[in-house]
């Protein structure tokens, strides 16, 4: 999957509309950066590399290609997958997944830093110098860099286990975000946050701890994520009696639709924690689509009501 920055690279010339490269095809000799870039770069405030081709699309691809290349083989550390982190997180490889996603995102934006500085033509050859702005992509970085920063300091104050998931990736993402940014601020961002901190907690924590679920009128798919989720946090979903229970529910209401051939519904998702029989929390959330069918428009709203349990289980205060 590393190698999808590198093709994202390859298409950013469109993204980019600057000045012009400079041209030239009367030099008696190959200019001096088509062997050493920074003799036309300044490396202090830019990245450069250089590329070649039948003509200037091909030479232009290949020198952001070669960019790319030098910013990702200066990153070569892993994702964090230690044996101990594996074995207290064993849904880490997933995270990882989902991290690298996220990374390619915020990468995308960087591409609006990329240019062409250089043309070279000579002998049916056409040579091209790529540059990447260090201030511009340093800035988007860390924007996304304080973005993670403050979601993650907030999550760990809250120190709830079904926050934990959220934690990891956020914090996986970090490291992997900021090796990118100290390579263009020539210096990286230290997390208030530490990897010793978060498996310190997790082993702080009850390893099993039993949670009833109880499902009115819910699919399948919502229950299984439900389940999971909580699984991943510490609880073992049993049946009949235990301290802390949750309690899923999907109401819909068919609404009036005009239209032929389709219906509309109104969804509503709720969730409900209990803690020694006493109820504890409530969230929920609605949405309301057209689908052909009710089972057509449910699953129109299946990412957005998984993207809420997600971000919103914590809420539930099971902790």
């Amino acid at each position: 999957m590393k190698y999808l920055f590198f093709y994202l690279l390859l298409g950013s010339c469109a993204l980019f509309q600057g000045a012009k490269p400079t041209l030239s095809e009367t030099a008696k000799d190959l200019p001096a950066w088509i062997y050493s870039p920074y003799d036309s770069c300044i490396e202090d405030s830019e990245l450069c590399a250089t590329g070649e081709g039948k003509n200037f699309t091909q030479s232009d691809s290949e020198a952001k290609l070669n960019l790319a290349s030098i910013f990702e083989v200066k990153v070569q550390s892993e994702l964090i997958a230690t044996t101990t982190g594996s074995q207290i997180f064993p849904w880490q490889a997933q995270v990882r997944e989902e991290v690298q996603k996220s990374l390619q995102e915020s990468v995308d934006q960087i591409l609006e830093a990329v240019q062409i500085k250089q043309h070279f033509k000579k002998a049916g050859l056409s040579h091209s110098l790529a540059s990447l702005d260090r201030v511009k992509a340093s800035e988007l970085l860390g924007n996304r860099l304080t973005k993670i920063d403050q979601e993650l300091e907030i999550l760990w104050r809250n120190h709830q286990r079904t926050n934990l998931r959220r934690i990891v990736k956020l914090f996986l993402e970090r490291e992997k975000l900021n090796e990118r940014y100290s390579i263009v601020a020539k210096d990286g961002r230290p997390s208030s946050v530490s990897w010793d901190q978060i498996i310190k907690w997790r082993e702080s924590r009850p390893k099993i701890e039993a949670l009833v679920l109880k499902v009115g009128q819910a699919p399948d798919w919502m229950t299984e994520k439900v389940t999971e989720l909580l699984s991943e946090s510490g609880f073992k979903i049993v049946k009949g009696e235990a301290s802390k229970a949750v309690s899923l529910q999907v109401d819909s209401i068919k609404e009036f639709l005009n239209v032929s051939g389709f219906e509309k519904y109104t969804f509503t998702l709720s969730l409900t924690s209990s803690v020694d029989g006493e109820k504890r929390k409530t969230i929920a959330t609605s949405e309301t689509v057209n689908g052909r069918t009710q089972a057509d428009a449910l699953l129109k709203v299946k990412h957005l009501f998984i993207d809420y349990i997600e971000e919103h289980l914590s809420e539930l205060h099971l902790d």
